[in-house]
């Protein structure tokens, strides 16, 4: 269970105000900065975050950071168990900046009424609302890092993508597509299954089946043409495939289009 320890909304402190804690805090702490700050860190330079930059905070580790002028932040200490908060995958112990900070902003604005309030279940509904905004922060991670990817990457998928589906009957293989992007084989089924939801080869059967159908609509066509045309080079792979998708086989097809 997520346990909030304290938290704060909307928190302002003096001017220039400093929190320094060498030992860190024996609770998770994340904060959502909304003034600039200083962030002094043991293992590297220190740096400046910008209203909208967040932080978590593992326990144990040293916190140190400084308000340029205005302190004024929101934050959330909460005790949860090491492997429940790594399995949302947020990075610890550095500054990052979600997409959008309206959602964080509701869920620390909730946490801290539940927290101050002390209504009955409040325990349930703060350990609901840190899994709520642990989830917000993963899934605004891995838009940035899709944002990232997509300004890479994404236009010569999508170009390959296009020009391997419009082509279907030619050869196509992992080989060719990877080194046509010049990029691992791990890499091209992740940027694939990201950006389309699916892999290269069952787009290519779909695109196949699609051409072979179109041709057995013409009955000048027999079906071993329909298949080489459509990428098969097996009379009985291009039959199996087809009766596996398509739920029956290449002449009760083109019968049931006769009837």
């Amino acid at each position: 269970m997520f346990t909030v320890e304290y938290c704060g909304y909307h928190t302002h402190n003096p001017h220039y105000d400093i929190i320094d804690r060498p030992s860190g805090s024996s609770s998770y702490l994340f904060l959502l900065v909304l003034s600039p700050m200083v962030f002094t860190f043991p293992d590297r330079p220190a740096e400046k975050a910008q209203p909208g930059a967040c932080i978590l905070y593992a326990p144990g580790y040293p916190q140190y950071y400084q308000a340029e002028r205005e302190f004024f932040n929101s934050y959330v200490h909460f005790f949860a168990p090491a492997e429940a908060v790594q399995t949302y995958q947020i990075p610890e112990n550095c500054i990052f900046y979600p997409e959008n900070t309206e959602d964080i902003h509701w869920i620390l604005k909730s946490i801290y009424h539940e927290f101050i309030r002390g209504l009955e279940h409040h325990e349930e509904m703060a350990d609901s609302y840190i899994r709520q905004l642990l989830i917000t922060l993963h899934r605004s991670q891995q838009q940035s890092e899709s944002s990232v990817i997509r300004q890479n990457i994404y236009p010569d998928l999508l170009s390959l993508r296009t020009n391997m589906l419009q082509n279907c009957s030619q050869e196509w293989n992992l080989d060719k597509l990877c080194d046509t992007l010049n990029i691992g084989k791990s890499q091209f089924y992740k940027y694939y299954s990201l950006y389309f939801h699916s892999t290269p080869k069952d787009d290519l059967i779909q695109a196949r089946l699609q051409k072979a159908r179109y041709l057995l609509t013409n009955d000048a066509v027999t079906i071993q043409q329909a298949a080489y045309a459509s990428g098969f080079q097996n009379l009985c792979h291009f039959s199996r495939i087809f009766k596996k998708f398509c739920g029956c086989t290449p002449g009760e097809y083109r019968k049931q289009l006769r009837q």
